[in-house]
């Protein structure tokens, strides 16, 4: 039973000022677009080579070499389209930066092959498109 006369549990005063917040970690080894500097992913995103399977050691893009990444920022998706690809039929979505509209490269929404679907949901990322300031300028040129 409740005794009336007991004293009544009050809740802690809310703070009238809200703290400041602190500003968002920065990105470990960013990648940029080339043309606006928008930071796009970060070196840490690229698939790592034990996801890879054997058969594919490199990947291209259409205007070169890529590399496939698991998160992108800063960026818009088209609607999926169907291509046709040396390695199959694949559903892509092109990337462009959200500031500046450059293409970057394209997701995999699907890959048809099923020797191919590691690839789904994957971003592929153009690396002529991309800076990165953590490569040596001889590095990022280097043809093949």
């Amino acid at each position: 039973m409740l005794a009336l006369d007991s004293p009544r549990r009050c809740l802690p005063t809310v703070p009238r000022t809200r703290p400041t917040s602190r500003p968002l970690p920065s990105i470990p080894r960013p990648l940029s677009c080339k043309a606006c500097k928008t930071c796009i992913t970060s070196c840490n995103a690229e698939l790592p080579l034990s996801a890879i399977p054997p058969e594919s050691p490199s990947f291209r893009g259409f205007s070169g070499k890529a590399s496939l990444f698991t998160e992108t920022y800063n960026v818009t998706l088209s609607t999926p389209k169907m291509e046709l690809m040396s390695s199959g039929a694949y559903r892509l979505s092109e990337i462009t930066c959200t500031k500046c509209t450059a293409y970057l490269g394209y997701k995999i929404v699907r890959a048809f092959e099923k020797s191919e679907s590691w690839k789904e949901s994957r971003f592929l990322l153009e690396l002529a498109e991309l800076e990165n300031p953590w490569l040596d300028s001889s590095d990022s040129e280097d043809s093949s």
